[in-house]
């Protein structure tokens, strides 16, 4: 295959601005400590999200992997095991990535059709492998509330609300100790602002 003919993956920021809705995003890369009380908020919302999972992660918790996909939510492929993408060889970055799709269908019988690159790293190399690997999208976000970090439940909710706008993607995570509580808070006030909360498939529209 001529490499050069290869379409690079088109990196996502955000979804259309046109109309007033967000799309939650949640990144599942090796630990599932609020997994079960963050699908109990978005239940309690009558929410459906997108969650990007490493093969890693759905192979260690398949039947947290089928739950999320059994409450309706989005599944999105995040890599096999969550390299910096930019620091390995070409074609591991894309064995890296077919891996993780692999791993995924093989639990949930789900076909990846969105991209996640790992922290969020990326370079045209990259991208351009993320398309040979057959993902037109590569998905970023435009809010980053860093709850990865562990920081207080209220600095999360404040970082999402002061940035969120029309077509926003907040990235998230289901390994933090706030995040569940947070995501509570967040979808009070976006829909108290008439937002409307939908996946990332649904925001690209």
């Amino acid at each position: 295959m001529n490499i050069q003919s290869i379409s690079p993956s088109i990196l996502i920021c955000h979804g259309n601005t046109d109309k007033i809705q967000i799309a939650l995003t949640y990144d599942a890369g090796f630990e599932d400590s609020e997994t079960e009380e963050i699908l109990k908020v978005l239940r309690k919302h009558q929410i459906r999200c997108t969650f990007f999972m490493t093969g890693f992660w759905v192979n260690k918790f398949p039947k947290l992997a089928n739950k999320i996909v059994s409450e309706g939510h989005e599944i999105g492929n995040h890599s096999f095991d969550h390299p910096d993408m930019r620091k390995i060889p070409y074609n591991d970055m894309i064995k890296n990535i077919i891996d993780g799709e692999k791993a995924i269908y093989n639990i949930t019988g789900i076909k990846t059709t969105l991209f996640r690159e790992p922290f969020g790293h990326w370079n045209d190399e990259v991208l351009k492998a993320v398309g040979e690997a057959g993902y037109k999208y590569s998905i970023y976000w435009s809010i980053d509330p860093i709850d990865w970090a562990l920081p207080p439940m209220q600095v999360i909710v404040n970082k999402v609300l002061c940035k969120a706008k029309n077509g926003a993607i907040v990235l998230m995570h289901i390994a933090g100790n706030n995040t569940a509580a947070a995501t509570d808070r967040i979808i009070e006030n976006l829909e108290a602002r008439k937002y409307k909360l939908i996946t990332v498939s649904e925001i690209l529209k």
